[in-house]
């Protein structure tokens, strides 16, 4: 497996190699998947899923082998050693998708080895720079450039806008320019520093075009039919090309059409790189790996390529394109189906797969580990690849150590790492941390104050909570269960014993007495003869569906840290259901089930005893009472202990319906 890779090796060792037409380790053709051309195709995943693990391990298995890029839209310079973000997102002559498509073309256009001639990108070098160093008449902009780079511009521009040109002295003239953009590239290009070395590469393309003695010939001519008949281009290829640049200086939508002729420029460079022969010599694709293509950036990139990926008429070669983007993957099939998934339009989407129990026995095989550790490890990292092996590092690391490991000193030990990976804000991590003491939305806002009593405003909380709530969100980690447990466990961790019963009990005051979440801070106080009584009353009152519910709900409560003593109640406690001072058999039966089953909810638990399993079952067996009414319960006697034993934890016990046959 590599690894590195766990469930991805579908993808990784056979469908890319069969897009891209060149084995991933043997240097030898492959058929191709998509021989008229594969679609763009991309990978969606949480944090922590192995998205970037996947795109290094097919950057190293073709790096060298074909031209490739890579290039991760969240890190400065998209990646590229030394070059910076784009300092002013309102540069006239740069964006974020112009600062993309250099660094693309720039690591294509780098010789690979036994490929042939390398890739040249004559259409985008030139739409790149009238982009970037053509300043168009009365701009208005305070000109900061060398008196001689002025000059030669407004000497060209003279040449340019004529009706009748001298094509000899426009040429001469487009050279002197051509050349002092090039030795004053940091000046031109201060929006993104560093960028010039790497610039300078990329635009030595252009010179031979622009310097041709027919200025409708080659990359020129593609760029004037590619503007012909768009409202106000007017004169020849060169003349419209430098008309373009207006367009993009246009800090609307017109700039994103702008951007959008560059990368069809992209995409028409490769394609005239490959041509006839390379085709016929089923020559292997050029790779393109997009790293976190969910940021801004990303979106816009791939929502032109699309728009630009449809070839005219004829066969057209493209390049393999496999972008990696955070999201929720349950709506898209695995990644273990991609060599049968066939998209009627537009991209193939494809989910990374869950980290499986046979994966995280692999991390933890350098030591002989418990038999109970890969479902904890399981548990804790909710199937994130990335969260497990850091517990399982974390494991190994202690076993190696001390000679033995104690769950809660790994999870004690892994949390913070955990913690950091999936919610880089410290902030929102410290926020999020909590507020996971609160059951539900509708007591956020309270535990906020109660923890805050500095913010005085309702307004100011309530921005507080919907910030941090929006930071989940965005992390695409609603709903994550396994998060919440690691949340839980860090807040138990880092509070102290009174703090934790002033805060579970300021939770609970929040609360309808009548509602499972009281019952459930309730438990989490330690008041668990409270819980007892009050479940029991529900029991005579409440549908046998509705009642495993609620005692699903009230069981996952949170558990202090060991050492915790509970209140005392405020007055002696008596069950009102059952009627007399003897306690009914239903009400023994739901005092067995309640502390079993919140300690078996401990993410902590090991897998449970059998007796407890008997126990789980004969107490739900005796709220059955032999009642067709009750058949609920019957059904759960029967599924809650194999749940149970398979690792499965309040509030996910499955909630049978019990209708009477």
């Amino acid at each position: 497996m590599g690894g590195r890779l766990h469930g991805q090796q579908t993808l990784h060792e056979d469908f890319v190699p069969r897009l891209v037409g060149l084995h991933h380790t043997g240097n030898y053709q492959v058929p191709l998947a998509f021989p008229a051309g594969a679609p763009v195709v991309e990978i969606v995943g949480g944090r922590g899923s192995g998205r970037t693990a996947l795109i290094d391990a097919v950057h190293d298995a073709y790096s060298g082998r074909v031209p490739l890029a890579r290039v991760d839209l969240d890190a400065p310079g998209f990646g590229e050693p030394g070059v910076a973000d784009l300092a002013d997102e309102d540069a006239p002559n740069a964006s974020r998708l112009t600062h993309l498509l250099y660094v693309l073309a720039y690591r294509l256009g780098l010789d690979v080895r036994h490929f042939g001639k390398a890739l040249a990108f004559p259409r985008l070098s030139l739409g790149l720079l009238v982009v970037t160093a053509w300043r168009p008449a009365n701009t208005g902009e305070r000109d900061v450039r060398p008196p001689d780079l002025r000059r030669a511009e407004a000497d060209l521009r003279t040449l340019v806008t004529a009706e009748d040109p001298d094509l000899r002295r426009r040429r001469e003239s487009l050279g002197r320019w051509f050349d002092l953009v090039t030795a004053n590239l940091p000046q031109v290009l201060s929006a993104v520093p560093g960028l010039d070395a790497l610039a300078g590469i990329v635009l030595d393309a252009a010179r031979q075009q622009l310097l041709r003695g027919e200025p409708d010939k080659g990359a020129l001519a593609w760029w004037g039919a590619r503007l012909h008949g768009s409202q106000g281009y007017q004169g020849d290829s060169l003349q419209r090309l430098f008309q373009f640049v207006r367009v993009f200086r246009r800090l609307d939508d017109r700039r994103r059409t702008a951007e959008e002729h560059l990368v069809a420029a992209l995409l028409d460079d490769i394609d005239a790189c490959y041509g006839r022969l390379r085709r016929l010599n089923r020559k292997p694709r050029p790779l393109l790996l997009v790293d976190n293509a969910h940021t801004p950036t990303g979106r816009a990139f791939l929502g032109l390529l699309e728009r630009s990926w449809a070839p005219g008429t004829g066969p057209v070669t493209r390049p393999v394109v496999l972008a990696t983007r955070l999201g929720r993957g349950a709506a898209h099939p695995p990644l273990t189906d991609a060599a049968g998934a066939l998209p009627d339009a537009g991209p193939l989407v494809l989910s990374i797969p869950a980290v499986e129990s046979g994966h995280i026995a692999e991390m933890l095989s350098a030591v002989d580990y418990p038999d109970h550790l890969p479902r904890l490890v399981a548990r804790w990292s909710g199937g994130r690849a990335a969260s497990a092996r850091t517990l399982a590092d974390t494991a190994v690391r202690g076993v190696r150590e001390t000679g033995s490991l104690a769950t809660a000193d790994l999870l004690d030990a892994a949390a913070p790492d955990l913690l950091a990976r999936l919610l880089p804000d410290p902030v929102m991590r410290e926020r999020l941390v909590l507020l996971s003491a609160a059951a539900d939305a509708a007591t956020r806002r309270g535990l906020w104050t109660f923890a805050h009593p500095e913010d005085h405003s309702g307004d100011l909380v309530a921005a507080r909570v919907r910030e941090t709530d929006d930071y989940r969100h965005t992390s695409c980690l609603d709903g994550d269960r396994a998060l919440d447990l690691v949340l839980r466990h860090r807040f138990a961790a880092t509070t102290t014993h009174e703090r934790w019963r002033d805060t579970q009990l300021r939770l609970r005051s929040l609360c309808d007495p009548r509602g499972d979440t009281y019952l459930h801070h309730t438990l989490a106080v330690g008041r668990t003869e409270e819980v007892v009584c009050a479940l029991h009353h529900r029991f005579t009152t409440t549908a046998p569906a509705h009642w495993l519910t609620t005692l699903n709900t009230v069981c996952s409560a949170p558990r202090p840290r060991p050492g915790y003593e509970p209140p005392a109640p405020g007055a002696p406690l008596s069950c009102t259901a059952c009627g007399s001072d003897e306690p009914s058999p239903q009400h023994e039966a739901v005092a067995s089930l309640v502390p079993l089953l919140w300690r078996l909810s401990d993410p902590l638990t090991l897998a449970p005893r059998e007796d407890e399993l008997t126990t789980v079952r004969i107490a739900l067996e005796t709220l059955y009472g032999n009642r067709a009414a009750h058949a609920a319960y019957r059904e759960a006697s029967a599924a809650w202990p194999a749940r149970l034993r398979a690792g499965d934890q309040a509030p996910d016990l499955p909630v049978p319906e019990g209708v009477p046959s």
